[in-house]
């Protein structure tokens, strides 16, 4: 519960300021807790933005399962579910989105953060597609693994326009279309 509070505040202090913003004292603030408790907790930053990530990669899985119930079953549908699960469309995809690219941006630069948890996510969407694209039936020429590559970066870069304003949430809905539309026989 109290870890919970505490990776919660990261989040959101990271989605109003940046990573840089979430200090052992500021999270402390927002939690409600002392710094002393943060630190029993998680010990070091590199701890805590563990967890975090941890965190928000449980939160993303909860809703992509929620999504899926209503989702259809043939590959299609649980493809399309799936990724367009993180284009940003309320608050919840929105700092997931954030707290992805943040904590990515973060292991780029610092050596520290750099581990393999941290490509998680992303490579669990991948064995996802690359298992849904093995059970369709695929364009001629279409090779499951590296259409599962290809999908997972269209939604990653679709997901980032959505964030910053390039596209339309309704646009990144388009091109997953289409991008199934090109790996799959209707």
């Amino acid at each position: 519960m109290r870890r919970r509070q505490i990776t919660d505040a990261v989040v959101r202090i990271t989605v109003r300021g940046g990573l840089a913003s979430a200090t052992f004292r500021e999270v402390a603030a927002e939690a409600g807790v002392s710094v002393r408790l943060v630190q029993y907790y998680f010990g070091t930053k590199d701890q805590l933005l563990l967890e975090t990530q941890r965190h928000v990669a449980e939160r993303s899985v909860a809703r992509i399962r929620r999504l899926q119930a209503d989702a259809g079953d043939t590959p299609r549908d649980i493809l399309r579910t799936v990724m367009r699960s993180f284009v940003p469309v309320d608050d919840e995809s929105r700092d997931a989105m954030l707290m992805y690219i943040a904590l990515f941006t973060a292991s780029l630069l610092d050596p520290v953060l750099k581990r393999e948890e941290a490509g998680d996510v992303p490579a669990s969407m991948r064995r996802v597609f690359a298992g849904q694209l093995g059970r369709a039936r695929l364009r001629a020429g279409v090779d499951p693994d590296q259409e599962a590559l290809i999908l997972l970066m269209v939604v990653t870069g679709l997901s980032q326009g959505v964030l910053d304003g390039q596209i339309t949430a309704a646009e990144a809905f388009d091109s997953i279309e289409y991008a199934l539309d090109r790996a799959l026989r209707t």
